[in-house]
């Protein structure tokens, strides 16, 4: 039978074995699976969001809001106005309210520096969810792929970015790798280049497609299947009665929330 993996479930998996590891208080006090079963459980509606999946959701949109507009429009709109769209407005699920602006500004700015490298330019895709099949792997692979974007004469070269508010290696490691088996496996060559910004350190990661090696990649991600089934079969042993929804639910946050 065919195994399905979902970039924006690893994703959350793996935030949750950074925040297990960190200490024992998460978002509003909680454990990270106290916090994980009532935000993604069966309902999917919980009210304990972290500050992190707020702003990137805010920031996620304001990507998406700013990049469908014509170039001609994105010239007389800033970053800022889509940004405040969505931005948080309870500066209490902040740590202080001196940090609250602090995010804020270092979002405006980070935005504005990179939406303005490609003002006048379209990506190839924004914010879509993409499938394929890994035939290595038996496995189908969906990935939320927030900006893609084809090279200027080469239209067969393109660069797949990533947006996190912050930085996480596990994350980013992982991203690439399934990047990776997922360019080689839809299109048959690796991807050009794989773009990770880290918002609230300044930071920008390039990794050109070429260095990555296929088998390796097809391993990491074999590997990482099989420990996030176990995990998730863990703690639903943990939790009985408590129906994980892993097929479904994940529209809200299809804005690179997870």
């Amino acid at each position: 039978m065919t195994k399905q993996l979902a970039d924006y479930e690893l994703e959350k998996w793996l935030r949750s074995l950074k925040l297990d590891s960190s200490g024992p208080a998460g978002a509003c006090g909680q454990t990270y699976n106290q916090t994980y079963s009532q935000s993604y459980g069966p309902t999917g509606g919980g009210s304990c969001i972290s500050w992190q999946q707020r702003v990137q959701y805010a920031v996620g949109h304001a990507i998406n809001d700013y990049f469908t507009l014509l170039p001609a429009v994105r010239l007389h709109t800033p970053i800022q106005v889509l940004l405040n769209r969505r931005w948080p407005r309870n500066q209490r699920d902040f740590p202080d309210p001196l940090f609250y602006w602090q995010v804020y500004h270092r979002m405006v700015s980070e935005l504005t520096f990179i939406t303005g490298t490609r003002i006048y330019e379209y990506p190839l895709a924004l914010y879509e969810n993409w499938g394929t099949h890994v035939a290595g792997l038996d496995l189908h692979l969906s990935i939320i792929f927030q900006a893609v974007w084809q090279e200027r004469g080469n239209p067969d070269r393109v660069t797949v970015q990533k947006f996190l508010v912050e930085e996480n290696e596990s994350i980013t490691q992982a991203f690439i790798h399934l990047v990776n088996v997922f360019w080689h496996s839809a299109f048959g060559r690796p991807p050009g280049d794989i773009e990770v910004y880290a918002l609230m350190e300044g930071r920008r990661q390039v990794i050109p497609g070429e260095s990555l090696d296929l088998q390796e990649s097809l391993d990491y991600v074999w590997l990482l299947q099989e420990a996030w089934e176990c995990g998730c079969c863990h703690r639903e042993s943990e939790e009985p009665g408590a129906d994980i929804n892993r097929t479904g639910g994940g529209e809200p946050w299809r804005l690179g929330v997870s």
